[in-house]
Order: C-alpha cells, then sequence, then structure tokens
C-alpha cells in the first residue's frame, strides 16, 4: 500500500514538473496586460470676458447682468481706465477723483534776426563824440562808443526776420479732473457736476456700489454697442477724446435748463423722477421735432400747450430734483424717447382722443 502510494506521488509530481515550465512559457509569450485607459478630462474652453474695450477682452472689470443691463462696479470700471485714480467706498458711497493730462504741445523757439540797413529817424540827434560816451537817439534806439545795440520792439529803422530753432520756448499742460459720486439706491450718479441717469438705479455687486456700464461709459467719453450674438458689451474710445466727461458749466445751456426745470416742476414737481424726466421728454422732444417751435422758449409758450406758462406757475422756483431731471433729460435721459402729449391721467382730452397711447406714469398718460 505504502509503495502504490508513493508511486502515484511520484507521477503526480512528473506531471506538475511538465506542466509549470509550459505556463511559465506561455506567460513570456502573452503581451502585458493594459491598463485601463485613464479617463481623459474634457478640454478647458477658453475663459471669455463679456466685456471688451478697443477689441481687447477685459477681465479686470467686476460685472453682472441684470434684466439685460450689464452693471460693473464703480471701483473696478474706474480702475480700468484710470489706475492713478482716487476711489473711495464706505457705506454705499463711492467717491472718485482722478486728474489727468490732456495735452502737451511744444512750441518752437523763434529767433528774430535782424537784417537789412538801419535807416535812422529823421529826428535823430547824433552825439558830436558817439566814441567817447553814449547816446541817445529821438526814437528810443540807444548806442553805445563799442557799437550799436538792439532797438526795442518794434523800433523804427530796423527790419527783423524770424528764425526756427530747435529748442521749445514753451509747453502748453492742460489738465483734466474728474469728481464723481455714486450711492447706492439713487437713479442716477454725479460725475464733474453731470447728472446721468441710471434708469432702476445703482445696485451692490459683491458689497460694491454698481452702476450700468453705459453710464460709466459716458464719464469717460467711451462709445459703447453691444454685440449680441456673442453676447458682448463693446467699448470704444473716441479719437481725440478727453479723459473724462466735461463740467457741467460747460455743457448745460442756462437758458435750456432755466425753462427745463420749471416747466418740469410745475407739471409734475411732486411725481417720481421718472415722471420728472418724461415730462422733460416730451418738452425736448418738441424742441427737436420740425412740426413744433425751435426754441425751448417758443415751445412752452406755444399757445394753449402747457398750462403753467398760461397760468404763471412756471416762474416759480423749481425743487432739487426737477432741477437734477432736468440736467438728466439735457444729458440724454430718455424715459419716453417719443412721446409729444401728455395730460392727466384718465382726462378726456385732444392727445387721448387723437394720438397714440404710449404709458401711463404717475398721474400722467402720454402720447405719441
Amino acid at each position: 500500500m505504502k509503495k502504490r502510494a508513493a508511486s502515484f506521488l511520484l507521477a503526480i509530481l512528473a506531471v506538475v514538473s511538465l506542466i509549470l515550465p509550459a505556463l511559465a512559457a506561455a506567460a513570456v509569450d502573452q503581451p502585458p496586460i493594459e491598463e485601463p485607459p485613464a479617463e481623459v478630462s474634457p478640454e478647458i474652453e477658453e475663459v471669455q470676458s463679456a466685456i471688451r474695450l478697443d477689441g481687447e477682452p477685459v477681465f479686470t472689470v467686476e460685472y453682472e447682468m441684470r434684466g439685460g443691463v450689464c452693471y460693473a462696479t464703480v471701483n473696478s470700471f474706474v480702475s480700468l481706465m484710470d489706475a492713478e485714480a482716487m476711489v473711495e467706498e464706505e457705506n454705499g458711497v463711492v467717491r472718485v477723483n482722478a486728474s489727468a493730462v490732456v495735452e502737451v504741445v511744444e512750441v518752437p523757439g523763434q529767433d528774430e534776426t535782424f537784417t537789412g540797413e538801419f535807416q535812422p529817424a529823421e529826428d535823430t540827434v547824433w552825439p558830436e563824440t558817439p566814441a567817447d560816451e553814449g547816446w541817445m537817439a529821438a526814437d528810443g534806439f540807444q548806442g553805445a562808443a563799442n557799437g550799436f545795440q538792439e532797438p526795442a520792439d518794434g523800433m523804427a529803422g530796423w527790419e527783423t526776420t524770424p528764425v526756427e530753432t530747435d529748442a521749445p520756448v514753451a509747453a502748453n499742460v492742460v489738465m483734466d479732473d474728474l469728481n464723481m459720486v455714486a450711492v447706492e439706491g439713487e437713479q442716477y450718479l454725479v460725475a464733474n457736476g453731470r447728472y446721468l441717469y441710471a434708469g432702476d438705479g445703482l445696485i451692490q455687486i459683491n458689497g460694491c456700489v454698481a452702476a450700468p456700464i453705459r453710464v460709466l461709459a459716458k464719464v469717460f467719453n467711451l462709445d459703447v454697442s453691444f454685440d449680441s450674438e456673442n453676447e458682448v458689451v463693446l467699448l470704444t474710445r473716441r479719437p481725440g477724446a478727453q479723459p473724462y466727461l466735461d463740467a457741467d458749466w460747460e455743457t448745460y445751456n442756462n437758458d435750456t435748463l432755466y425753462w427745463l426745470a420749471r416747466i418740469i416742476n410745475a407739471e409734475s414737481g411732486n411725481q417720481s423722477l421718472e415722471g420728472k424726466i418724461a415730462v422733460g421728454n416730451v418738452v425736448m422732444n418738441r424742441l427737436n421735432n420740425p412740426r413744433f417751435p425751435d426754441t425751448i422758449y417758443e415751445v412752452l409758450f406755444q399757445k394753449n400747450q402747457f398750462t403753467p406758462a398760461a397760468s404763471g406757475s412756471i416762474y416759480r422756483e423749481p425743487n432739487e430734483e426737477s432741477v437734477a431731471a432736468a440736467k438728466m433729460v439735457m444729458d440724454g435721459a430718455q424715459v419716453l424717447p417719443t412721446a409729444l402729449f401728455f395730460n392727466a391721467a384718465g382726462l378726456k382730452s385732444y392727445a387721448s382722443r387723437t394720438r397714440t397711447y404710449v404709458a401711463t406714469i404717475g398721474d400722467h398718460a402720454f402720447y405719441e
């Protein structure tokens, strides 16, 4: 029995000794097992900017789209346009102060070269001994023993020819300043005394006051357009434009402001800012329409058109917001760009019967 078991064990060992080398050879011939390919990360898309300045993408302006309007924080926009500007922001109020050199003009110098012969005036008194001491001619020409000296400007008897020189003699350095205040919640911002309408008002983005980018662009004399296909705001510097918008005294014509503020106050002094601007739009729309007179005074005092002009209430001192609304209208604020008539809401009138209705704002209905 033991011999039979031993023989069986030896047989098994012999078979194993034959199989193992074959398995080893087979393993050598097999290609290595490939690891499953790692998952390829999707290609990272290039970061796009919704704002471009002179064709270049802008990544430093903090912005947000709300209701189809692109808002940008005041501090980031100002820093883009003027890195040296001083921006202070606290409790929802942003103040900006900046200065820039507008133009430096070097004027080439001119030397006057005296040409021609000296022709003394008829009343010239000549000294008996000019070599001994100085003398004075009647026309102011002064000489000396060592020769003649240059005459004063415009002196008779001399011809002068201006000669250009390389060295500049003067430089005109013109500074332009910017002073701006923007308050969260207000419907406008003030820059260099100019009142710029902001529609639904100034908002907050990440704790910073933000304004419509079209308003901020106006502060820096930029043109604005919108690429709807790519949803990009396009900002463009105007050739030859000043770095900041002009001051109010250069912009607001006193006569126009005087009458516009008073009619707004008389017609809508107790209405919302939007209602005040709408009244101002009617006046300016008429002023720019060939069917109406071409001066603001004649527009307002045209017979049977504006009741306050007939009653005399137009002469009342306007309140502060009426003046501000007039300035915004003069600066391009438009609530109703086509309206030419208005009356008390619900009133049956010529306009309500014959004109196209546009909108009702506060106590007034407006028509084209």
